[in-house]
């Protein structure tokens, strides 16, 4: 009788084009997961931020309450414990949880606050001089007829926005250039710190209310924000809105709002507190 050995199998590698197929098929997979992951990336900063305007129109909401008057952008230099010095980003602190920022003295100039910052933007919170913001005030709810950066105090209150809160901006996306994330000190021209008072670089005043993706205008001076989607407008009346970037145009003269145009596509119509204007609020 005969005895068989049985020989072991030798194991077959991977042929050459049956590797190539596998990081192809692999590739595939990567290039259709990061466009998935950067969706929801964006997504989740958009909540946020949507999150960090309902906490700013509040604090507006709250300051009016305990101050019977709007914030406005301010004209000196922040005083602690001073609700009508430095910007209106100063003024709100209160109401923003950040009491012990507002009431110290000197002021604390090293540390920034999450709710003023755009997680679309990752921008440093706090500049070499101070804490800034992602987010500008509409400053024709205290200067209907020019938006003036440094206006006096007119001490508006809610009922004199004969417009509605919902058709009025409190504050909103501001157009930032991409260029300027990385920056860390401010520019009164478009990124001021929240204790000077007055400045162009803590609202958006543009008369011709043009509202751009960040990187694709060239005026600093717009409103406008890091989303694909639109510049995000926290409204009077504590809710968001997604202001798609077609919301441009009307033209605010500085002769008056009665110059103020009477279209529904218009940016400028949701500004002015009391110009009477036909406007269209967008889908959300």
């Amino acid at each position: 009788m005969k005895v068989r050995h049985s020989l072991p199998r030798q194991s077959r590698g991977f042929t050459l084009i049956e590797l190539l197929v596998v990081i192809a098929i692999i590739a595939i997979l990567i290039a259709l997961l990061v466009p998935a992951v950067q969706k929801v990336r964006e997504a989740a900063a958009r909540t946020q931020s949507i999150n960090n305007l309902k906490q700013i129109v509040l604090a507006f909401q709250g300051f009016h309450d305990a101050n019977k008057r709007m914030p406005f952008n301010g004209t000196l230099a922040a005083v602690a414990n001073n609700n009508t010095t430095g910007s209106w980003m100063f003024q709100i602190l209160p109401y923003i949880d950040q009491t012990p920022m507002f009431t110290t003295s000197p002021i604390n100039t090293t540390s920034g606050i999450a709710a003023y910052m755009c997680p679309g933007r990752g921008r440093p919170s706090v500049s070499t001089t101070g804490a800034w913001s992602d987010y500008f005030i509409n400053p024709f709810i205290n200067s209907p007829t020019a938006g003036t950066a440094n206006a006096a105090d007119t001490k508006r209150t809610m009922v004199g926005i004969t417009d509605g809160t919902s058709n009025t901006i409190f504050a909103g996306h501001g157009y930032i250039q991409t260029t300027n994330y990385s920056v860390s000190t401010a520019q009164p021209t478009y990124s001021d710190v929240i204790t000077t008072g007055g400045s162009l670089g803590t609202t958006r005043n543009n008369t011709t209310v043009v509202s751009s993706r960040d990187g694709q205008a060239a005026s600093l001076n717009n409103w406008g924000g890091p989303f694909a989607q639109g510049a995000l407008m926290g409204m009077g009346d504590g809710t968001v809105r997604m202001f798609p970037y077609t919301y441009t145009g009307g033209v605010i003269a500085n002769t008056g709002i009665s110059t103020m145009p009477s279209v529904g596509i218009s940016l400028g119509g949701f500004l002015t507190p009391s110009g009477g204007e036909v406007v269209t609020l967008p889908d959300t």
